[in-house]
C-alpha cells in the first residue's frame, strides 16, 4: 500500500514538473543536503537550448463558447503537441493559460493558452546540435499537420457555437522558435516553485510567436535557428 502511494506521488510530481522540470527540481533537492525540502536559493545553470513557443488561436472565443468543456479542448490539443515534441526529443516546460503574462515573459492582450517547449543542446557535439535543431523545427511542422488531420479536433469545425462566433472555424495555432543560452533553474519559494529558463533568448521565442499574427503566418523561426540546422532543413 505504501509503495503504491509513493509511486502515485512520484508520478504526479513527474507530471507536474515535466521532463525538464523534474531534472531541475531534483538537482535542487540534492543541493538541499539534509533538508527534506527544496532549496530555491541555489544559483541556476547556464545551458544552450532551442526554445519554442506555441499558442491556440481564438482561445478567448473558445473559452466563452465551450465553458467547462474548454479543459477537454485544451488537453486534446496538448496531447498532440506534447506527444510530438517528446517524440522529437524535446520537452514541454510550461502550459499556461491566462489573460496575461506568458511565462512571465511576453505580455498578451487577450486570454490565451500557450505552451513553452525546450530542446536542450549538447555542449561539445556540433553534429548532434544540428540534429536537435532539425528535430525542433520538424516537430512544429508535424504538430501543424497532426492538428489539421486530427478527427477529434475536426469535430470543433462543426460546433454550432464556434461556427456562429467564428466563420469557417478550425483549430489553429501559432509557433515561434529561437535558440541560444538561458539560465536553467528553480524559481519561487518554500510555498511555490517552478522550473524555469530565463534569458532574452526565451523572450524572443515568445515575441516571434506573437509576431506570427502580424505577419499572417503560423510559424516564425529566428535566423539563429535556421543557421543551426542542417542545410537540407534550411532549404
Amino acid at each position: 500500500m505504501l509503495e503504491k502511494t509513493i509511486i502515485k506521488i512520484g508520478s504526479l510530481l513527474a507530471l507536474g514538473f515535466g521532463e525538464a522540470g523534474a531534472e531541475i527540481i531534483g538537482k535542487n533537492m540534492q543541493a538541499a543536503e539534509r533538508s527534506a525540502g527544496v532549496n530555491a536559493m541555489i544559483p541556476g545553470k547556464k545551458v544552450d537550448a532551442v526554445f519554442g513557443f506555441c499558442d491556440i488561436r481564438n482561445f478567448t472565443d473558445a473559452t466563452e463558447v465551450l465553458n467547462d468543456k474548454v479543459m477537454v479542448f485544451v488537453n486534446q490539443i496538448g496531447k498532440i503537441v506534447h506527444g510530438i515534441v517528446d517524440e522529437f526529443h524535446g520537452a514541454a516546460n510550461k502550459n499556461i493559460g491566462d489573460a496575461f503574462l506568458v511565462r512571465k515573459l511576453v505580455v498578451v492582450a487577450e486570454e490565451t493558452f500557450a505552451v513553452q517547449l525546450v530542446w536542450r543542446l549538447p555542449e561539445d557535439d556540433a553534429e548532434l546540435r544540428k540534429k536537435m535543431c532539425d528535430m525542433a523545427v520538424m516537430s512544429f511542422v508535424k504538430v501543424v499537420a497532426a492538428v489539421n488531420k486530427s478527427p477529434v479536433l475536426y469535430e470543433y469545425r462543426e460546433h454550432p457555437g464556434l461556427r456562429t462566433r467564428l466563420e469557417n472555424y478550425r483549430v489553429r495555432m501559432g509557433f515561434g522558435m529561437h535558440c541560444g543560452w538561458a539560465i536553467e533553474g528553480a524559481i519561487g519559494s518554500e510555498f511555490k516553485i517552478d522550473a524555469s529558463y530565463l534569458s532574452p533568448n526565451v523572450n524572443l521565442a515568445g515575441s516571434l510567436e506573437a509576431a506570427t499574427k502580424e505577419y499572417g503566418v503560423c510559424m516564425l523561426f529566428s535566423g539563429a535557428v535556421v543557421e543551426s540546422c542542417n542545410e537540407s532543413v534550411q532549404e
